[in-house]
């Protein structure tokens, strides 16, 4: 997914210029390093401590520190009210499914919603789950060898 980042940044809201980040189980921070490389803000959340640490050296080895901001769940960063227009995923399909309430509480209109780590037996599930909370919308699909990614594209 690090590769389609520069795309998925196109979001800009008119109201606030500078693009928010939200990577949903960040573990080593590397969507997140890309993301603020490409000027994003950046909120990682990451349930793991040690993951944390890791990630906050590798901002550090890649000059982003000041661009991503770590914690262990997405309360800790940001108020309940908060949205952001990106949120990415890279995590297993029943931490994308308990996990889809909040993550879709948490995506701005319009906003996109990536989630990857999945393969081809997961996406039924993931597919109904979240389109069944964004009214029906339908997910593009990318496929990179046995891997899986859904991108879903809220409107205005």
């Amino acid at each position: 997914i690090a590769f389609a980042i520069p795309d998925l940044l196109r979001h800009r809201n008119s109201e606030s210029p500078k693009l928010e980040v939200l990577d949903f189980g960040s573990g080593s921070g590397i969507l997140s390093i890309a993301a603020a490389a490409f000027g994003a803000d950046v909120d990682g959340v990451e349930i793991d401590p040690l993951a944390i640490d890791n990630a906050t050296e590798n901002l550090k080895l890649n000059s982003v520190s000041g661009k991503v901001r770590f914690a262990r769940t997405v309360d800790e960063l940001a108020s309940a009210e908060k949205k952001y227009p990106v949120i990415i995923a890279n995590i297993l399909r029943p931490v994308l499914i308990e996990f889809s309430h909040l993550l879709v509480s948490r995506l701005s209109h319009p906003g996109r919603i990536v989630l990857s780590g999945l393969i081809s037996t997961d996406l039924p599930d993931v597919i109904t789950r979240y389109s069944s909370l964004l009214g029906g919308l339908k997910p593009q699909i990318f496929e990179r060898g046995e891997w899986r990614a859904l991108v879903f594209e809220t409107p205005q």
